[in-house]
C-alpha cells in the first residue's frame, strides 16, 4: 500500500530527474530498501525525512508535507538516552508513562512549549 510519504517521495525524486537508485545514494540506502518505503512497507529510518530535506533543498512547504505525512504513519518513536542527560531521561520518560493519559490541552500546551 503506497503511503502519502511514498508519494511524495516519488515527486521528490522524479522532479529531480532521478531514478531510485539515484535518490538511494544520495540516502545512503539501497534502492530495494527505498522502493519499500516508498511502497509502505518498511517503516521510516529515523532523521531520513530530515536528511531529504537537507539533500534535496526542500522549500517548506514541501518539507512540511513530508513531516506530516511521516507523521501520519508513524507507529513507534525510538529516542536514543545514551547522550541525554539526567534532566532530559526524566522529562522523556515521565511522558512515555503518562502520555495515554494527557488531554488534549496538556498536549497542546506541550506542543506549544517544544515549537518555541
Amino acid at each position: 500500500m503506497v503511503t502519502e510519504y511514498g508519494k511524495l517521495l516519488r515527486k521528490i525524486r522524479i522532479d529531480h530527474d532521478e531514478i531510485l537508485k539515484d535518490m538511494a545514494s544520495k540516502l545512503e540506502i539501497t534502492a530495494a530498501y527505498l522502493s519499500s518505503i516508498e511502497n509502505g512497507k518498511r517503516q521510516i529510518p529515523i532523521n531520513m525525512t530530515k536528511t531529504i530535506v537537507a539533500k534535496y533543498k526542500l522549500d517548506d512547504f514541501m518539507a512540511d508535507s513530508l513531516l506530516d505525512a511521516e507523521d501520519s504513519i508513524k507507529k513507534n518513536v525510538e529516542i536514543n538516552l545514551n547522550t541525554a542527560n539526567q534532566s532530559q531521561k526524566t522529562v522523556v520518560l515521565s511522558l512515555a508513562r503518562q502520555f495515554e493519559q494527557l488531554s488534549d490541552e496538556q498536549l497542546e500546551k506541550i506542543r506549544q512549549i517544544l515549537e518555541e
